[in-house]
């Protein structure tokens, strides 16, 4: 057991750092301020010893693990990271299909200003957000009056601005509309919330903070991650996978400088990884079947058999056919004549279930709900970095860095490897690159983010949000016509059609629980959606 398990273990038994009473975008009332509850540690508490901050760090994980699902419910879902999330991310987009109800208001985005899923995760990335901030102002105390090393404190807090970098990301690509879409939306970036709200004071303060544009929002997310990086060593002693470290700050900065568009800065990031002590495993099944100890995985949530997040947040649950059967592969996907049909993924990552003879994601196979989260991994740092070399014109970076991926899950990389030939133009190539992508991160959250940043690419625009297929139309009997490599998707299988990025459902809206808290952001809601 690593240390980071008996700190979640001891701290499920006790919950650290109570957060402070519902600030802006906050409402669950087991999390009001107890000032010396009896089994918890407050912020007045939380950093008057060692053992205390490290309860307290590993709080702040767990806040970006998992959280209650409404107001007052009694079970808990992977928001803001973990596998509802990740599930959101796939819904958004048309990789995969939903045989029940749970995610449909998603997939069919028939969402409102109070649907669950879209509220949890809004609010539980603010419940996030401020656990951050008060373990941010410990740290600062806990370092100048000697009750940890200021290098120690630095350490810690490294780790915090990486954590508020990451949910800000996270926010911007559901909430507000993408870098380069300048004047759409009024330009509404995320409140920056960057001290805790502990007090009625503080509280009050945050009512009046609005939204910062979207430029200022990205602004911030680099300064954070920046900081980390700095303050950051290159491995983590408690956990080097669920614990951030130097390169997680660097893995990210790759991802947010793509959504950025600034190619030139998601190449000097990758290339830190040149010496990095990461590689790609020999495997593309390693990093998920061995989850907790892989050399690919940078930065993963921690689940244990003892803290998950429940059936309702189990990545197993969610994507494994011999669990629920929820989230089968869809041919828009499994379809695709660039998947090769010996490629390893296609061999050890799909599972067809013989119940309806439909492909279903096989990454997560853990039967007590243990399998982390995957956040970032050293495959989607490499095809970033092709992406961004191919916008920059130098495309044998760019072939360097897709071939790094693609060939490890090949079945003879010497005859089935891309050349330069293999593309007519940079259009053909940033298709190959793109497609990469979803061969590689399918089930891991990651399609809605590419939909969102390409809304108006100037070579592969998505448009908005993509037409989707019905799994009723494809199961079963009918699956053995509709999947297959290269078959055409027939028109007759959409369950709904496109809608273009203009649509107001190709951002969620501002919740209506925090819309009747907060007057200032209820001003500020994004285009189309009545508060």
């Amino acid at each position: 057991m690593t240390n980071n398990t008996i700190i979640k273990n001891v701290r499920r038994a006790a919950w650290v750092v109570a957060l402070a009473p519902a600030i802006a975008l906050t409402s669950c009332i087991k999390d009001t301020l107890d000032l010396e509850p009896a089994y918890s540690l407050s912020e007045n508490n939380g950093f008057d010893s060692a053992e205390h901050v490290e309860l307290s760090m590993a709080g702040a994980y767990d806040r970006i693990q998992n959280s209650y699902y409404s107001p007052g419910s009694t079970y808990s879902r992977g928001y803001p990271f973990g596998a509802a999330s990740i599930l959101q991310g796939e819904m958004r987009g048309e990789d995969f299909m939903m045989t029940q109800q749970f995610f449909l208001v998603t997939f069919q985005g028939t969402y409102s200003t109070s649907s669950g899923n879209n509220q949890a995760m809004w609010e539980a990335s603010f419940e996030a957000l401020n656990r951050v901030n008060i373990v941010l102002e410990g740290l600062t105390k806990a370092g100048a009056e000697g009750v940890i090393s200021s290098t120690k404190a630095s350490e810690y807090a490294g780790e915090m601005y990486f954590l508020r970098a990451l949910i800000y990301h996270n926010l911007m690509i559901h909430f507000a509309a993408p870098y380069n879409l300048n004047g759409y939306n009024n330009d509404y970036g995320m409140p920056l919330y960057l001290r805790s709200n502990t007090t009625k004071d503080a509280i009050a303060e945050s009512m009046e903070i609005g939204r910062s544009t979207v430029a200022q929002t990205y602004a911030q997310i680099i300064n954070d991650l920046n900081q980390a990086e700095s303050l950051l060593p290159a491995t983590n002693s408690v956990n080097n996978i669920s614990r951030a470290n130097k390169y997680a700050a660097i893995a990210l900065k790759t991802r947010v400088y793509l959504h950025m568009r600034d190619w030139n800065n998601v190449l000097t990031e990758a290339k830190k990884f040149d010496s990095a002590p990461y590689e790609l495993e020999a495997d593309p099944a390693t990093p998920f079947l061995s989850y907790s100890n892989n050399k690919e995985s940078i930065f993963s949530v921690e689940n244990t058999a003892e803290d998950n997040t429940s059936v309702n947040g189990s990545l197993t649950s969610m994507f494994n056919p011999y669990e629920r059967y929820m989230c089968p592969i869809s041919p828009i996907l499994y379809n695709s004549e660039l998947w090769l049909a010996d490629d390893k993924r296609r061999t050890e990552l799909v599972e067809i279930y013989a119940t309806d003879n439909v492909p279903y994601c096989f990454k997560y196979r853990s039967s007590t709900r243990e399998e982390y989260a995957p956040m970032l991994r050293l495959a989607e740092v490499y095809l970033n970095a092709a992406e961004a070399a191919l916008r920059n014109g130098d495309n044998a970076t760019a072939l360097t860095y897709l071939n790094l991926v693609r060939d490890r899950s090949l079945a003879n990389p010497a005859t089935q490897s891309y050349t330069a030939a293999s593309f007519a133009n940079t259009a053909d190539f940033l298709n190959a690159i793109l497609w990469e992508r979803r061969f590689e991160t399918f089930g891991e959250g990651l399609r809605w983010g590419d939909i969102h940043r390409l809304a108006v690419d100037d070579i592969a625009p998505s448009g908005g949000i993509p037409a989707k297929i019905k799994y009723a139309a494809v199961k079963g009997s009918y699956a053995a016509t509709a999947f297959g490599i290269g078959t055409p998707i027939d028109e007759s299988w959409y369950l709904v059609g496109a809608y273009p990025y203009t649509d107001r459902r190709f951002l969620w809206p501002i919740p209506v629980s925090d819309l009747s808290r907060n007057a200032t952001l209820a001003a500020q809601q994004n285009v189309g959606w009545s508060n």
